[in-house]
């Protein structure tokens, strides 16, 4: 699980960007416009592809086949999240799409909120929930299974996306 809390980490760093960039518009329209962009672009490609992809291929499947679990509405909640969330990154893109910068404010603001919510309710509960569910050596398998799928999209791919979030961050710091 100590790969799902890193990434969740990393993932949290996008609320510093977010944050900093509050009516960054008025300003620097193009900043704005450009780091939303880049947002939108992890979000999709780190937040979902690699972490989300992870925990609804291998781990959710797991945790609901497995004989003592007994609360199957919270995987159901958890991935009615990860859906809401792929529709906030679409509707974060068509108002910048329409330049109407404080709208896709606003639901980039609600995305992370709402994310936030989402990652606390995972580390706090799914997470401790599977350290106890599984032994030793089912959590290394699904360690394993993570690593196959960073691999089949690519290390060097989410390294650069984890490098992006630092980048915006340490970039927004000097706004």
């Amino acid at each position: 699980m100590e790969m799902m809390y890193t990434e969740h980490a990393i993932i949290n760093r996008a609320e510093q960007v977010i944050d900093s960039i509050n009516v960054l518009w008025e300003k620097d329209a193009g900043k704005y416009e450009s780091t939303v962009k880049q947002l939108i672009k992890f979000f999709r490609e780190y937040a979902d592809g690699f972490h989300h992809r992870k925990e609804e291929e291998v781990l959710f499947p797991l945790i609901v086949s497995h004989p003592d679990f007994v609360i199957p509405g919270m995987v159901d909640s958890l991935m009615q999240h990860h859906d809401e969330f792929r529709e906030y990154a679409r509707d974060i893109q068509l108002a910048l799409e329409k330049m109407d910068y404080a709208e896709s404010y606003k639901l980039l603001t609600h995305y992370m909120h709402d994310l936030h919510d989402h990652i606390s309710a995972e580390n706090d509960e799914l997470f401790v929930l599977a350290g106890n569910l599984f032994s030793p050596g089912q959590l290394e398998s699904i360690y394993y299974q993570f690593q196959d799928i960073d691999r089949e999209l690519g290390w060097d791919r989410k390294s650069s996306l984890e490098e992006l979030i630092l980048v915006l961050y340490e970039d927004q710091k000097v706004v």
